[in-house]
């Protein structure tokens, strides 16, 4: 017996946005950086205190570069330009789903830990399909926390039980079922199809959207 849900919730970094690294790799070999550094800096305690709100977006660029040049001297600063410059690459097969489930009434949010320049990278990559957007930045409270999940509950406007939610990590899924989400791992797009199916959203094969929202 399928369950029926009103509503949809998707993670966006590693379900409908990927980083592959072209950007870090690109501003790395601009300053002469060695391969990894970015990676290395700048995942660290900005990065966390950005994600809930705390740091801004900028604020956040600023710490990598203060600790770019502290460690690489004055000239490794402007990688930071050349690396924000990537919004990243959309899942052209994700988004076509995220498409189709909203042509059938079904309200689609997404909800990610993110930084307070979220907006601004969707904007650039032209990505629009969704009804809601849950930030963290904006919350103040990451995923995880049963807070994050309740204050996406009432952004949505139904009942935790009436919500679909794909994740892939696993401990988001686990938290979201936690606070009553039907919630599901994202491992891949006819996955994704597969468990909507259960939820009686039955979609069509995804047809890769081509006006170009596949960026590098």
């Amino acid at each position: 017996m399928s369950t029926r849900v009103s509503a949809a919730l998707f993670d966006l970094g590693g379900v409908l946005l990927h980083f592959r690294g072209n950007g870090r790799a690109e501003a790395e070999k601009a300053v002469g950086l060695p391969p990894g550094t970015l990676r290395r800096i700048a995942y660290r305690d900005a990065f966390a205190l950005a994600n809930y709100g705390v740091y801004t977006h900028q604020d956040w660029l600023e710490a990598v570069r203060g600790e770019l040049v502290a460690e690489f001297g004055p000239r490794a600063g402007a990688a930071v330009d050349v690396w924000a410059q990537d919004p990243g690459e959309l899942d052209e097969d994700a988004v076509a789903v995220l498409k189709a489930v909203r042509a059938q009434g079904i309200p689609v949010g997404i909800f990610t830990n993110n930084t307070s320049g979220l907006e601004a990278d969707l904007a650039r990559l032209g990505f629009d399909a969704f009804d809601t957007l849950i930030n963290s930045a904006d919350l103040g409270v990451i995923k995880p926390s049963p807070v994050a999940y309740r204050l996406a509950i009432e952004a949505m406007g139904v009942a935790a039980g009436e919500i679909f939610f794909a994740d892939d990590n696993h401990t988001n899924v686990i938290a979201a079922r936690h606070v009553g989400l039907h919630a599901v791992d994202f491992l891949s797009v006819p996955g994704l199809i597969a468990d909507l199916a259960a939820c009686s959203i039955t979609l069509p094969a995804p047809t890769p959207d081509t006006k170009g929202e596949h960026r590098r």
